[in-house]
């Protein structure tokens, strides 16, 4: 589970959805529209992410960023701001916030960014059913 910083989480998801060519040079102060977007859906990702296992009980309190002192901070603010999420599952849950921001196909992100949350809560020994008819949101 390797934590990734914001920079590197929107720029992957980025280049993923082919929004971008290369890696994203800034996420804070950027001019790229769509790069700010993704910035701002990372504070959606993680709301969403709190509320399951296995982050709603190592990250109960809420903290799910520190910067690059590893002091803890409520959303992120710099490029180097560390996600304290799974790294892979950040950029499957922006992509699949992206995509239907963008009212774009995000089925088969919203899969991927499923799949590895439940494959990371079995590990605690939880599965999540995250059936989008039963109340659950895009």
């Amino acid at each position: 589970m390797a934590k990734l910083t914001l920079k590197e989480i929107v720029s992957q998801a980025s280049l993923e959805v082919g929004i971008t060519l290369r890696p994203v040079s800034a996420v804070t102060g950027s001019l790229d529209q769509d790069i700010v977007q993704m910035g701002a859906l990372m504070n959606a990702v993680a709301d969403e992410l709190l509320l399951d296992e296995p982050y709603q009980t190592a990250l109960g309190d809420g903290i799910w960023v520190r910067d690059a002192d590893g002091k803890p901070k409520v959303y992120p603010t710099a490029d180097d701001d560390v996600i304290l999420f799974d790294g892979r599952l950040a950029i499957d849950g922006l992509k699949f916030r992206f995509l239907a921001a963008k009212g774009l196909e995000f089925g088969e992100a919203m899969r991927d960014f499923t799949s590895r949350l439940n494959k990371l809560a079995a590990k605690n020994g939880r599965i999540i059913d995250l059936d989008v008819e039963e109340g659950r949101s895009v």
